[in-house]
């Protein structure tokens, strides 16, 4: 082989190498914008099984939160641990999120994304209540 082959094929490689380097980024680059298979996860919450969870009924559940009260200090006024309410949550949403794996709306990049941010996702819910003053 001659030299200048050689080099026309090693540039070629070069090249190549490059080119898959620089897809891969841009594909990393997606996911990091959101822009490949983007998941709006929007669930909508059982206020029934979070008025059993902490004992009491709609109309003494919409006077506490009338008053103010998170869904967290409803809880400690009912004397219900902080934990047993997180995990309640916590059970919520891992079978949601199973339903959407199964019906193939929901991947393993976005299930797992979806996990990582959950226990902040379920602390802002649990600790909101506009009407505080």
């Amino acid at each position: 082989m001659n030299s200048t082959v050689k080099r026309l094929f090693l540039l070629s490689i070069f090249m190549l190498s490059f080119s898959s380097i620089t897809y891969a980024n841009n594909v990393i680059q997606e996911h990091t914008n959101g822009q490949e298979g983007q998941l709006v996860y929007h669930i909508k919450y059982n206020y029934d099984a979070i008025y059993k969870l902490l004992g009491i009924d709609q109309k003494i559940y919409d006077q506490y939160w009338g008053n103010g009260l998170s869904i967290a200090e409803m809880a400690e006024k009912q004397g219900i641990a902080r934990h047993d309410l997180e995990a309640h949550f916590v059970s919520f949403h891992y079978q949601e999120m199973q339903k959407w794996r199964e019906k193939g709306a929901m991947n393993e990049h976005h299930y797992f994304d979806l996990v990582y941010r959950l226990k902040e996702d379920i602390t802002e819910f649990i600790e909101r209540n506009p009407n505080r003053t």
